[in-house]
This record gives structure tokens, sequence and C-alpha cells, in this order.
């Protein structure tokens, strides 16, 4: 599927900025959209009013790492991460309506407990050196197409993607490929996403 899963960062997408990146995010034609901000500053109007713009362009809001705030604002689900509560307490407190997706890194073991446990997801990075995440380890591309083989959730790839690398990344058949800084540049939204679309059309 390659499809694209936009991250929103405190850096490239602070709450001034956060309505108009997540408008043209949308107006792109992504229809997966990640709240990452780790400076837990959060303005909950705000996120409400980006829940109902994603409900108009038949998006979904994921909400990183906290369920409660993922309650809070109505967002369509939460991605959980090996310290964040897990994806049994994410489904407890979001229903099973929502999106859980999880991080699992270099591990295939997390990604099958993941699964068992109910996620809808699960993400393995970093793919390549991250500036978001410059000390994360990265996860050998075969651990990636074992997944694609063993697991019946969809499989996403994150850390490090961009128009250079995207190629190889593509040929490992992810259902979503996260990105973070490369929406925001080198160009504008739009234009980045174009690229990336493009490249992986290809």
């Amino acid at each position: 599927m390659n499809q694209l899963y936009i991250l929103t960062d405190s850096n490239f997408t602070p709450p001034s900025e956060l309505k108009n990146a997540v408008q043209e995010i949308l107006n792109s034609g992504i229809k997966l959209i990640q709240y990452r901000n780790k400076s837990q500053n959060h303005d909950i109007n705000l996120l409400k009013w980006v829940v109902s713009l994603c409900d108009e362009f038949g998006a979904k809001l994921i909400i990183n790492d906290d369920p409660i705030l993922a309650v809070n604002c109505g967002a369509h689900g939460v991605h959980v991460g090996k310290e964040d509560g897990g994806v049994l307490r994410a489904r407890e407190i979001l229903g099973d309506k929502a999106i859980i997706g999880a991080s699992c890194y270099n591990d295939i073991n997390l990604a099958i407990k993941a699964q068992n446990d109910g996620a809808s997801y699960v993400a393995f990075g970093a793919m390549f050196t991250s500036q978001t995440k410059p000390n994360a380890k990265l996860c050998d591309h075969e651990i990636v197409k074992k997944a694609k083989e063993i697991l019946s959730i969809p499989v996403c790839v994150i850390g490090g993607i961009n128009s250079s690398n995207l190629q190889s990344v593509c040929a490992l058949k992810p259902d979503y490929i996260a990105i973070i800084s490369a929406a925001y540049k080198p160009n504008s939204i739009t234009q980045n996403i174009v690229n990336l679309q493009n490249i992986i059309r290809k």
C-alpha cells in the first residue's frame, strides 16, 4: 500500500503553525496524521479543531504516546512506545474502534506481542539515521520483510525516511511510511508531499 503517514513535530509545527500545517497536509491527500509534541503543552481546543478538520477530509488523527490526551481531544487513536503503558491499556482507554499503533523498534517479537494484544498496526525503525531521534537504533530492513510475511496487521516504517532513500523503503512493501522532517523541508509541505508521492508511484 505504501501510504504516507505524516507526523507533526513541535519544531516543524509549533502550536501557532499547526492549523496551517495540518490543512496543507490534508489538502495534499494525506489520510493519516500523527500529532507528536514532546513538550507536554497541549492545546485541547486546537487538537479538537484538528480532529474535526481530519473528519472533513476522511482522515485520521493519531496522538503520540498519550491515550488520555487522545480521549480528551476526540482523536481517532494513539501510538504507543515501550514506556507508554502498552497496547492493552490504550485499548482499554480508547475502546474497540480506536486505531492503536505500537512502536516495535527493531524487534519482531514486540510486534507479535502487539498484534496479539490488539494493535491496529506496528511500526519499525529507525530505518535510517534520524534528525528527530539521532540516537535511535537502526532497524535492519530484513526485519521489515519478515514482519510483512508473518504479521496480519499493517506494518509501518519510520526514521530518517526522505526523498533520497524512499525508493529503497518502498521495496520493503510497508503499509505505512511515516515521515517527519521530509514533510517540512526542503520545500513547502505541499511540494514535499508531491515529491514523495511521485517516488512512491514509480
